[in-house]
């Protein structure tokens, strides 16, 4: 194995991806790392919005599609409603990348609720708990026709 290649692998984070049908990833940003993925089965949308909000892509994807999101730009990946949605991909980075969920149990208005973020909205902190308590789903958040005993996965593994 040639020097290159083991620091590629080094610095790679390596995922698979199997959403149910309508169901969607989290909107998340990844702060350290580009991402690249290839859709292995079904159809979906990626989206993608620039940093200011406005947004740079909304492209269905299909088996064999490359796809790939710039550090710092918020994006989810959303299954069709005509099945599942499969896809591979690694993210590029010189460190670990934590992708920062924009919403979801574990997401970073969970850290930021205070009075401070309330005043910012202009709400009430027992109001804004509701709203940023309302999503339970950390990761995969399911279809609105989704049944209980629906369910995605997704699964990482780090070289």
């Amino acid at each position: 194995m040639s020097t290159c290649m083991f620091l590629f692998l080094l610095t790679c984070f390596i995922y698979v991806s199997s959403s149910m049908q309508g169901s969607m990833m989290a909107p998340h940003v990844n702060p350290t790392a580009i991402e690249y993925g290839i859709v292995l089965k079904g159809t979906g949308r990626i989206q993608i919005v620039y940093p200011n909000g406005t947004l740079a892509m909304n492209a269905r994807v299909q088996e064999g599609d490359v796809f790939w999101v710039p550090r710092y730009f918020p994006f989810c990946q959303i299954a069709s409603a005509n099945g599942p949605f499969e896809f591979f991909g690694f993210t590029t980075s010189a460190r670990r990348n934590h992708p920062q969920f924009l919403v979801g149990k574990n997401s970073l208005m969970q850290s930021l609720r205070g009075p401070e973020f309330a005043a910012a909205f202009g709400i009430g902190e027992k109001r804004l708990k509701r709203i940023v308590n309302a999503q339970s789903e950390q990761v995969i958040l399911p279809s609105s026709s989704a049944t209980p005993g629906d369910k995605a996965t997704h699964e990482f593994l780090l070289l």
